[in-house]
């Protein structure tokens, strides 16, 4: 049996990112103190690369 070659579709980490609202991931962030130290990996890159 060979592999489909057809794609059908975004992957699903795809669309779990899309679910989420990167405004209020960083807002979230930024109220806790999360941003505090910050200047280029924010929370919500953050959230990506652990995802």
């Amino acid at each position: 049996m060979g592999k489909s070659t057809h794609f059908s579709g975004q992957p699903l980490y795809c669309q779990v990112i899309k679910l989420l609202d990167k405004s209020k991931v960083l807002n979230h962030s930024r109220s806790n103190g999360g941003e505090r130290y910050v200047k280029r990996f924010d929370g919500w890159t953050h959230l990506v690369v652990m995802l």
